[in-house]
């Protein structure tokens, strides 16, 4: 005959509850990421030392497949923002303030969008996109800024708004049943 203590314990053995206790008291002494920090990246004090160079902070996504979404938002000097896509119905948005930003976004494919915002000044935003159907959107709202927008395909849709005087950036668009906006 088995023994009914064996059967139905009522408290699990010593060890895991020793266990148990350890790995509780670990997780409470383990701080909350980003738990009180400030909403504001841009502050040098909320990033840890490795992700700032003298440049300011970079950011770097790479995707590949269908119905990604990359996005992107910095404020601040000096930042850097790329965004490299490949597939279907992908999505890609990067927005920027300050001085000295650059933002690029690559994409191929079909049916993707991608889109630049800017404000600030000395500002560099590049979209370059291969394949059907896409949509590119540049805004910037800078002085003394840069830009060079790339379309290879058909179908292809770009829109630019850019509020610095001066020449227009290059726009460059290779296909059939295009469409380009320029608003200044």
């Amino acid at each position: 005959m088995m023994n009914a203590t064996f059967l139905f314990r009522t408290r699990p053995p010593v060890g895991r509850a020793c266990l148990r206790l350890g790995l509780a008291a670990l997780l409470g002494a383990i701080p909350l990421a980003g738990h009180g920090a400030s909403p504001d990246l841009s502050m040098p004090g909320e990033l840890p030392p490795q992700e700032l160079t003298h440049l300011g902070v970079q950011a770097h996504i790479a995707q590949r497949g269908a119905m990604n979404t990359g996005e992107i938002t910095q404020k601040g000097a000096d930042s850097a923002a790329s965004i490299l896509q490949d597939g279907l119905h992908n999505r890609a948005d990067t927005s920027q303030s300050g001085v000295g930003n650059t933002a690029v976004i690559q994409q191929a494919g079909v049916n993707n969008e991608a889109q630049i915002i800017q404000a600030g000044m000395g500002i560099w935003g590049e979209i370059h996109q291969t394949g059907l159907s896409n949509r590119g959107r540049l805004e910037q709202y800078a002085s003394n800024s840069y830009a060079n927008l790339n379309q290879i395909g058909s179908f292809n849709q770009l829109s630019v708004t850019l509020t610095t005087p001066g020449p227009l950036a290059p726009i460059t668009q290779i296909g059939s049943g295009l469409k380009l906006s320029v608003y200044r």
